[in-house]
């Protein structure tokens, strides 16, 4: 691994524990091992760094819930989608489950960062269209509507997990979602 690639797996992991504001360039420089010199010379300011964490941090996701979604029936589109709503509750019930970075990130460092947004909203972006595909796929009539409300709820039981992570009941979540599917089917 290379030095760029433990900063940013040392700071994606002190962000994700703590906060952006709470966590500072000498610790991530101390728990990296990393020179100081060798820190700038990757990231010219904490705002570089923090954009490049959310940049890693979305390909990691994307990538797991990818590699998810590739043990499903490939025409099973509703059961892609369901799949999508066990992934969460699967990282919700984690470990290292912390909220959302990237919410994180819109909330506490976009007005000074503002660098930032870019990168805090592209799994969302990312995450619709997969959605959308699927209900394309699903012939929902307009998809797009119906995509951004699963990612709301998505969202929604995100920040609902962070304050208390066992108050998330993905069934009823799901039978919801899957009524609401149901229902533009039958009227599309």
């Amino acid at each position: 691994m290379s030095k760029k690639e433990d900063i940013i797996n040392t700071a994606l992991r002190l962000f994700n524990s703590h906060s952006y504001n709470s966590i500072g360039v000498d610790r991530i420089i101390s728990e990296s091992g990393v020179a100081k010199m060798t820190f700038y010379k990757y990231f010219p300011s904490k705002e570089k760094l923090i954009e490049e964490c959310l940049i890693q941090r979305n390909i990691n996701l994307q990538a797991s819930l990818n590699a998810t979604l590739a043990e499903c029936d490939p025409n099973d589109h509703l059961g892609q989608l369901k799949a999508i709503f066990h992934w969460y509750a699967a990282w919700f019930n984690s470990e290292d489950f912390n909220g959302c970075m990237f919410q994180k990130a819109l909330e506490e460092v976009i007005k000074i960062y503002p660098s930032t947004l870019q990168p805090a909203t592209q799994y969302k972006i990312w995450l619709t269209a997969l959605v959308k595909d699927l209900l394309t796929q699903l012939d929902i009539r307009n998809p797009t509507h119906l995509a951004t409300l699963i990612v709301s709820i998505l969202d929604g039981m995100t920040i609902q997990a962070h304050v208390n992570k066992h108050s998330v009941e993905m069934d009823e979540y799901w039978k919801r979602v899957e009524h609401l599917i149901n229902f533009e089917r039958e009227f599309a």
